[in-house]
C-alpha cells in the first residue's frame, strides 16, 4: 500500500525520460503490479473498440506480454520479472482490508441489483478476477521470459530492491511507491507503470531516489516518509525539516524503517517456483512453521446470499493440505462466511485416512482420464466437466443444463445465478490446481521412495498433467463469448456428469428433447443397476464415485 500521499509530494522531483535516457538499463518487474496494470491496458483496448464486455484473462496476458517485448523494442532488457512467493506477517492486517473492500464492493453490486439480473460487473474492476497474478506468471512461463521470471521467498517488491542494489544501470517498474524509500546507488530510476506510454510514441516519467535525497538535503527519503506518515497535511518544506530532525534511534522510528532494509530472507527453495502464491505460501507455512497454517483463498465474486463458493473442492483442499501438514490436525482457510469474510477451520486427514483418500483420487482420476478419451472429450472440457462433478453434490437445487452451458462457454446472461454458479465452478477447479501444485512440491522434496504415497501420488501427478492453465480454465462472467466446440456433444456430456453424480437434471428446465431423452435413458440405467444388472463399462458413471464420498 505504501505511505498515503508519498508519491504526490515527490511529484515535484520526478524526472522525464526519453527512450533513449533508458537505452541499455536492465529493468526489474514487479510481477503483481505488471498483472494489474495489464488489465488496465486491456480495459483501455475495449475502450477504444467500444466493445461492451470486460477483459478475459488471456487479453490480460496478451497485453503484459506485448508491453515487456515493446520495453525490450526500445533496447531496455528485462532481467527479472519478480512474484510474491510468501507475504510477510507485517501485510497480514493489509491483505484482510483489502479483502474486506472487495467484499464491500461485491456486496454493494448486489445490494444495487437485489433481483435475479446481474449487469456486466464494470463496476468491480480487478476484483473480477481472483488468479489475476498467477494468470500473468503462468503465461510467463510459457514465454521468452520464462528463464527471467521466478518467485521469491517474500514480497516480490523487497526482491525488486534487493536486485537493483546489486546490479549496474538498474531500474525498476512497479506501481509500489514504498519502493523510493529503499537506498539505491546513483544511476538508478524508479518507473511507474502508469508514467510508461508506449503508445503511440515511448515517454517515461521516473525518480530517482539518490537525486531526490540530493535535492532535499537528505539522507535518506525514509524520514521523509515518517513525518508525511504521522503529518500527512503538512507542506513539503515543513516536512523535510521534520525530517532532518527525527530522532533515527527511536522505536518508533526504527520499527517504520525497518521495512525498507534490502536483507529478505534468502533461504528460498528451489522447488518452490511455478506456484501460484496462495499455495507457496501455505507450503513454506506447512515445511517451515508448527502452527496451523492459514490460506487465504483468492477472493471470488459471488452472490453473497448464497454459502461461499468455496465449500466445493474443500475436500480436494483438504488432501492438499494433509500432505504437509501431518504433524497437526486443522488448516484455517480465510474466505466467506455469510456477509464477511472470516477464518474457517479445516480439519484434516490422519496418515492412515489420507492414504486411503489418495487412493481412492488416484483410482478415480485415472478413470476420468481414460473415460474422457474415450469419449474424444475437447481438452479444454475435460477438467471443467470434472468440476462439474465436484459442484453438482453440494447444491441444494441442481442448475438446468443450458446455464452449465453458458458458464462454459462463457456467455454471459447477467443473472446472479450465473455468476455464483461460475464461482463454484472456479473453486472446484482451483481445488484441483492446488492439489496439483502440492503434489509437484511434495514429490519433489521426497527422499524416501518408499513411502506409499510416493507411487499414487505420482500417478495423480501424471494424469494432472493434462490440466490447462488459467488462461484456457477460468472464464470471467461479462468477457467474449468463448465457445467450446460442439454443443450437442457438451450438452451429452454434462448429462452423465449428473448421473454420475446421482443428480437430476431439472426436467422443467430442459433446453431440448435430446436432454430429456439423455435423463430417460439415465434412469433407465439407475433402475437396472438397482436391479442388479451391470452398468456399461467404461462411462462416467462409475468415474466420480469419490465426488460422493464425505467423511463422517
Amino acid at each position: 500500500m505504501g505511505v498515503a500521499g508519498l508519491a504526490r509530494r515527490l511529484e515535484a522531483h520526478a524526472t522525464r525520460y526519453s527512450p533513449e535516457d533508458l537505452k541499455g538499463y536492465n529493468a526489474i518487474i514487479d510481477g503483481p503490479s505488471l498483472a494489474y496494470h495489464a488489465h488496465k491496458l486491456a480495459l483501455a483496448a475495449l475502450d477504444r473498440g467500444n466493445v461492451s464486455r470486460i477483459p478475459a484473462y488471456t487479453d490480460i496476458t496478451f497485453q503484459a506480454l506485448r508491453w515487456l517485448r515493446t520495453l525490450e523494442g526500445i533496447n531496455v532488457k528485462v532481467t527479472a520479472i519478480l512474484f510474491d512467493g510468501a507475504l510477510p506477517e507485517t501485510k497480514q492486517a493489509e491483505r484482510i482490508a483489502r479483502t474486506a473492500r472487495y467484499n464491500q464492493q461485491v456486496n454493494g453490486l448486489r445490494s444495487n441489483f437485489p433481483s435475479t439480473t446481474c449487469p456486466i460487473p464494470t463496476s468491480l474492476g480487478s476484483v473480477s478476477y481472483s488468479f489475476l497474478a498467477p494468470a500473468l506468471r503462468e503465461a510467463l512461463t510459457n514465454s521468452e521470459y520464462a528463464p527471467v521470471t521466478r518467485n521469491v521467498p517474500g514480497e516480490a517488491d523487497d526482491w525488486c530492491a534487493l536486485q537493483a542494489t546489486e546490479g549496474p544501470a538498474s531500474l525498476i517498474f512497479s506501481d509500489d511507491t514504498d519502493l523510493l524509500l529503499y537506498d539505491y546507488p546513483p544511476g538508478f530510476r524508479l518507473l511507474f507503470y502508469r508514467d510508461a506510454d508506449f503508445w503511440p510514441e515511448p515517454k517515461f516519467k521516473g525518480y530517482s531516489p539518490p537525486v531526490i535525497c540530493k535535492e532535499l538535503g537528505l539522507p535518506s527519503l525514509t524520514s521523509f516518509a515518517y513525518c508525511l506518515a504521522h503529518d500527512p497535511h503538512s507542506p513539503e518544506s515543513k516536512l523535510v525539516g521534520e525530517a532532518k530532525r527525527v530522532d533515527t534511534a527511536s522505536q518508533t522510528y526504527l520499527d517504520f524503517a525497518k521495512r525498507y532494509k534490502v536483507a529478505p530472507n534468502t533461504a528460498e527453495l528451489p522447488p518452490l517456483q511455478n506456484l501460484d502464491v496462495r499455495i507457496s505460501e501455505f507450503i513454506y507455512q506447512g515445511l517451515n512453521s508448527r502452527l496451523d497454517p492459514v490460506v487465504y483463498l483468492p477472493f471470488l465474486v459471488e452472490d453473497q446470499h448464497r454459502a461461499s463458493a468455496w465449500v466445493h473442492g474443500q475436500d480436494l483442499r483438504a488432501v492438499s493440505y494433509s500432505i504437509f501438514t501431518t504433524d497437526r490436525s486443522r488448516v484455517q482457510e480465510h474466505r466467506r462466511k455469510a456477509q464477511k469474510v472470516s477464518l474457517q477451520k479445516i480439519e484434516l486427514y490422519p496418515p492412515q485416512e489420507l492414504l486411503v483418500m489418495m487412493q481412492t483420487y488416484a483410482r478415480n482420476i485415472s478413470a476420468w482420464v481414460e473415460w474422457t478419451a474415450e469419449r474424444d472429450v475437447p481438452h479444454s472440457l475435460i477438467w471443467p466437466l470434472f468440476a462439474i462433478g465436484v459442484v453438482l453434490p453440494e447444491l441444494k437445487s441442481p442448475p438446468p443444463l443450458a446455464l452449465w452451458l453458458r458458464v462454459l462457454n462463457a456467455d454471459f446472461d447477467n443473472t446472479w445465478d450465473h455468476i455464483h454458479l461460475n464461482a463454484s465452478l472456479h473453486a472446484a477447479l482451483y481445488s484441483l490446481r492446488f492439489l496439483k501444485q502440492c503434489i509437484e512440491v511434495w514429490l519433489s522434496l521426497q527422499t524416501d521412495i518408499s513411502s506409499s504415497l510416493v507411487p499414487i501420488t505420482g500417478q495423480i501427478h501424471t494424469d494432472l498433467e493434462s490440466m490447462g492453465p488459467i488462461t484456457e480454465l477460468f472464464l470471467v462472467p461479462g468477457q467474449a463469448r468463448k465457445p467450446q466446440g460442439d454443443q450437442e456433444l457438451m450438452q451429452e456430456l454434462i448429462a452423465e456428469v449428473y448421473a454420475s453424480a446421482n443428480v437430476e437434471i431439472p426436467i422443467a428446465r430442459i433446453p431440448n428433447k435430446k436432454a430429456k431423452k439423455q435423463q430417460r435413458e439415465a434412469e433407465r440405467k439407475e433402475r437396472k443397476k438397482q436391479e442388479g444388472g451391470a452398468q456399461v463399462a467404461g462411462n462416467s458413471f462409475d468415474v466420480l464415485e469419490f465426488m460422493n464420498a464425505r467423511r463422517n
